[in-house]
């Protein structure tokens, strides 16, 4: 078996040099209490710009700004985190990516030789600066795929024959054949892959590939004008380009689990018939196949271009952990804002409980930690319904864990994929159809079954909002004895049971409808939720309180979706599904 070190991989607590090392099929522990850095740059979040200013004036004044600020700390370049949105990007998408200030926040190199933390805090005293805070770096999480000739995905079907020669229990596994008797997907659900790139042509996968038909490829436009050139497939935000071609293998397999081609008479079977966006925020830094590199500020973006190209999921097979009393919560809030965007923007975001063994209670592993409404933090079992361990010492924990921050268990030992082809560390360089599969171990594997299963559910259940996928992955679970002090379900993903499982939800009640000038729908009600939304017609919106006691909510909704004398429906729906009953509004 090969051994690779790899230096890039991420927010982790591993050197300073931001070197992790694979050895054999386990990732290096994260002994060493410093979270690697890209050198030389750091993310900056401007305040808002005062007055009353058009979108045009307001980026103008943006990017004086960032000029100014740039040029008072000596940075050599200032670029925009996202670039500037283009005309095809729906509105609703446009106002929640300014509300969350993505639009403001810009990554800035500075001098190498410079001490990092002192312009940091310079910035920081900037009375024009929001935050500044250096550019982490991240890592995937899966381990070095063993045996690439091993075929059988005891994951969905276990019939306690031997896995990679270990003996395994029977129907320790999802249920997935029972789960595809209900639904196999549906190809409009789209699962961002945001991870190392995808192999988009590989035969087990090529059909399940997103394609954006307003898109066409090479001809260095943006033909569908949403602000991204040539994301014909998906996009490279490292790189900002359309190549997504995988640079380490990794994204590839998670691709590979959550929907590899069912019934193809080739390789595997994913869980599901979604199609995979690929989001590449992983990038080449040297010629070695193994200077890979991902950084908090690609991960932000890669986020945000999911949000935007309308992902249903999100995977996020990767990890940042932080020791808190190094990298405390406010050093990395341009990831808090992007995930906060995808949470505004009804997305459900499946993150790993990480491959070292670490209570994540205790272990700030993001974007996991940040325990959103719409995120589900996913730990390792293994084909005997235990947490993942090496073979015969139960005393040795590899799956990260929490009772209180990791909400279930999926498949996450010696799991069959598909591999990419290439020259890349965990690739197939074989020309052989039968040598591009792989098993993996780690917790990323556990997010791609979960985020598989997720894709099921909302096929079957269109209007599931994130928290209701949540609650049905979540209350569905197997309980499994073993598995009860590690997460806070005590069990692990079963896909029937989350496509079968009965929720009790209390329906909001909505009892009056205000307009008020400036189109801010004024709503009075009981039983709201936070992070309620309104519907106006077949329009959505998010609302904000505006008391404490939840009892009135506000929308900033167009004034043109009311017109004159003419009756409209508003419904209130809250996260866990429950919606009130149609009140008609005329203005």
């Amino acid at each position: 078996m090969r051994k690779i070190a790899i230096t890039v991989l991420i927010f982790t607590l591993v050197g300073g040099s931001g070197i992790s090392t694979f050895s054999g099929a386990r990732l290096a522990a994260a002994s060493v209490r410093k979270a690697p850095t890209r050198s030389a740059e750091v993310i900056v979040k401007l305040k808002m710009a005062s007055g009353a200013l058009t979108e045009e004036g307001r980026l103008i004044t943006v990017n004086r700004t960032a000029e100014g600020v740039a040029v008072s700390v000596g940075a050599h370049s200032s670029e925009p985190l996202i670039r500037q949105a283009g005309p095809a990007l729906k509105a609703q998408i446009a106002e929640i990516i300014s509300r969350r200030g993505l639009d403001r926040v810009y990554v800035m190199k500075i001098d190498p030789s410079a001490d990092i933390d002192a312009v940091i805090a310079e910035l920081n005293r900037n009375e024009s600066v929001e935050y500044a805070e250096p550019n982490y770096l991240v890592k995937p999480g899966t381990d070095i795929p063993s045996d690439p000739r091993f075929r059988f995905q005891w994951g969905l079907r276990n019939l306690g024959l031997a896995v990679d020669g270990y003996g395994a229990t029977l129907d320790a596994d999802i249920k997935a054949l029972d789960a595809w008797d209900i639904t196999t997907g549906i190809r409009d659900i789209i699962v961002a892959v945001t991870d190392t790139g995808v192999d988009i042509t590989h035969p087990d996968l090529a059909e399940n590939i997103f394609k954006n038909p307003g898109e066409v490829a090479g001809n260095g436009r943006d033909d569908d004008g949403n602000g991204y050139v040539d994301d014909v497939n998906g996009y490279n935000v490292a790189g900002q380009n359309g190549d997504v071609s995988d640079v380490l293998g990794h994204g590839t397999q998670m691709a590979g689990i959550i929907s590899a081609v069912m019934s193809n008479g080739v390789g595997i079977s994913g869980i599901s018939r979604a199609r995979i966006l690929p989001v590449k925020f992983f990038r080449k830094t040297g010629p070695d196949p193994t200077d890979v590199e991902g950084t908090v500020a690609d991960a932000a973006r890669a986020i945000v271009y999911a949000v935007s190209a309308g992902a249903t999921i999100i995977n996020a097979s990767w990890e940042t952990f932080l020791d808190s009393n190094q990298v405390p919560a406010e050093s990395i809030r341009s990831l808090s804002d992007a995930v906060h965007a995808a949470e505004d923007a009804d997305i459900l975001m499946v993150c790993i409980a990480g491959n070292e063994g670490l209570d994540n209670d205790t272990v700030k592993l993001y974007p996991g930690h940040y325990q959103l409404s719409n995120q589900i933090v996913v730990a390792a079992s293994d084909y005997n319904d235990e947490i993942w361990h090496p073979p015969f010492n139960l005393s040795v924990i590899k799956s990260g864990y929490g009772l209180r921050t990791v909400q279930l268990f999926a498949p996450g030992v010696s799991v069959d994929t598909i591999m990419a082809r290439g020259n890349c560390p965990l690739c197939s360089a074989s020309a052989d159809p039968n040598d591009w599969y792989a098993l993996i171990s780690g917790t990323s594997a556990s997010a791609a079954f979960t985020s598989g299963v997720a894709a099921l559910i909302k096929s079957a259940y269109p209007e599931a909002t994130p928290p209701v996928i949540k609650r049905r992955l979540i209350e569905s679970v197997d309980v499994r004895d073993q598995l009860k002090p590690f997460v806070s379900s005590g069990g692990r993903l079963n896909a029937l049971g989350a496509l079968t499982i009965q929720l009790t939800v209390a329906p909001p009640i909505l009892n009056k409808v205000k307009l008020k000038g400036g189109g801010k729908l004024q709503l009075v009600g009981d039983a709201f939720q936070r992070g309620a939304v309104v519907l106006v017609g077949e329009e959505r919106f998010l609302t904000r309180p505006k008391n404490g006691d939840l009892s009135v909510l506000v929308a900033n909704v167009p004034e043109d979706l009311f017109p004159s004398g003419g009756a409209v429906s508003v419904t209130v729906r809250n996260p866990d599904g429950g919606a009130s009953q149609p009140k008609m509004f005329t203005r």
